[in-house]
């Protein structure tokens, strides 16, 4: 898995599977038994993705790629070969592989694709907006700072995790499949191609216990954040 700084980018690694990802499709159902009209699973990640303001993120990320020195060996390390080989080792896992096949089946039943996923992917332009951005990056601990004001974790996970305002069958399935892939987690972090990447963003800087722990929140591997959640209002975001 690319142990990216935020959760953002670990649910994108785990949701936001290519087209060309192969997937055995069960028939489509036309009707239900009992009368009643079925949810729509692609119509409901959907909704649940507009809820990530991928605009800020881009911003944020925007800013500090294009002026921070710190982000920018972060950035390196995430597109390095070791990254690389450790991230295909995560999809490769037979539970990885399962998880994309039934999300691949579960989009085209509903009549959707995996190109609903299409809008997690961050476009980087390589300007600055504003010359004032060169002076608001702050260095790796600053961007992981200012993630948590703009990554709503705590609401996403509530779209997700089954409650009474969360009732969708298919959604609760996702959410199952998220948590029991916990032991995956775990056991490629523990591998040593993934502790010599680890090692490395903790050198470059990155605060490895926070994203762990916000990944862990996120997926309800943990109930326990590292950072406040804040009251900031994500659609007025000063980016």
């Amino acid at each position: 898995m690319q142990f990216i700084g935020c959760a953002l980018l670990a649910f994108t690694c785990l949701v936001a599977i290519p087209a060309s990802s192969p997937a055995l499709l069960a028939p489509i159902r036309s009707a239900n038994p009992n009368g009643t009209i079925p949810s729509n699973f692609a119509l409901e990640l959907k909704a649940l993705i507009k809820q990530i303001p991928i605009g800020n993120i881009e911003k944020l990320v925007q800013g500090y790629l294009l002026n921070d020195p710190e982000f920018q060996a972060v950035i390196r390390a995430i597109n390095s070969q070791q990254a690389y080989r450790v991230a295909r080792q995560f999809n490769n896992q037979p539970e990885v592989r399962e998880l994309k096949q039934w999300l691949s089946q579960q989009l085209a039943i509903s009549g959707g694709s995996l190109k609903v996923l299409d809008s997690l992917e961050l476009e980087i332009k390589i300007f600055n907006k504003y010359p004032f951005w060169s002076q608001l990056v702050n260095g790796i601990q600053g961007f992981q700072t200012e993630l948590v004001r703009v990554y709503p974790v705590e609401l996403i996970r509530s779209l997700l995790e089954p409650s009474s305002a969360q009732t969708s069958p298919l959604i609760t399935q996702l959410w199952q499949r998220l948590v029991a892939l916990r032991p995956v987690y775990e056991r490629i972090l523990n591998t040593p191609p993934a502790k010599n990447l680890i090692a490395e963003f903790q050198r470059l800087g990155v605060d490895v216990a926070t994203v762990d722990a916000t990944i862990r929140y996120q997926f309800g591997w943990s109930n326990a954040t590292a950072a406040p959640v804040s009251s900031i209002d994500y659609n007025d975001y000063y980016y």
